[in-house]
């Protein structure tokens, strides 16, 4: 669809260009219609030839759960699953000490832009 609508376009605004230069200027009682006509097909033409075509979605950004113990101070951050929620009580036990474990957070991790020159 690439190539071929930018070429479809390319006529499309070479017809519209046409049409609007040949009625301007003209004694015909439609010249004013005819160059409303050609601008229209130009503005068509030039729609076509520049549409970029169907744009990739971004992946949303992953999201994390943070983890804490509430017996001692470990913390893991794992990916985000279904159904957490802060300060839900998990099954899992903790590594350390084998206590109780809670979801104290739930984030999005969020890119950091590029940093520009400055000049």
């Amino acid at each position: 669809m690439g190539m071929t609508t930018r070429v479809i376009g390319l006529a499309f605004t070479a017809m519209g260009a046409f049409v609007l230069f040949t009625s301007v200027g003209t004694s015909d009682p439609f010249g004013i219609i005819w160059s409303f006509v050609g601008m229209f097909v130009m503005a068509l033409g030039l729609t076509l030839m520049t549409q970029s075509g169907k744009k990739e979605k971004k992946p949303p950004p992953p999201t994390v759960t943070e983890i804490r113990c509430d017996g001692c101070d470990f913390k893991e951050i794992r990916d985000f699953e279904e159904g957490d929620y802060i300060l839900k009580a998990l099954e899992t036990t903790c590594p350390k000490c084998q206590g109780s474990m809670t979801i104290e957070g739930v984030y999005v991790v969020r890119e950091e832009p590029d940093e520009k020159d400055e000049i």
